[in-house]
């Protein structure tokens, strides 16, 4: 037996809704509520690699500034 979810309309089966008591199944999947609350959770500062930034910036000063088009011989 298949349910639509009412977020994601996508047919899950029935083990795939949290029970809401009394009335039956929820309309909203497993999936979507952990996407809800990964959302309202605040996400963690990002610590810079140092080491990381260093290879970065040497790679940049080798080979040189990132053209957005090839270049063309003359």
């Amino acid at each position: 037996m298949h349910k639509t979810c009412t977020k994601c309309v996508r047919s899950l089966p029935l083990q795939q809704f949290n029970r809401a008591g009394k009335q039956g199944r929820s309309s909203v999947c497993v999936p979507c509520t952990n996407d809800m609350r990964r959302l309202r959770a605040p996400l963690p500062d990002l610590v810079p690699d140092i080491e990381q930034v260093r290879i970065n910036n040497a790679a940049a000063l080798w080979f040189g500034p990132v053209r957005p088009q090839p270049r063309y011989a003359v």
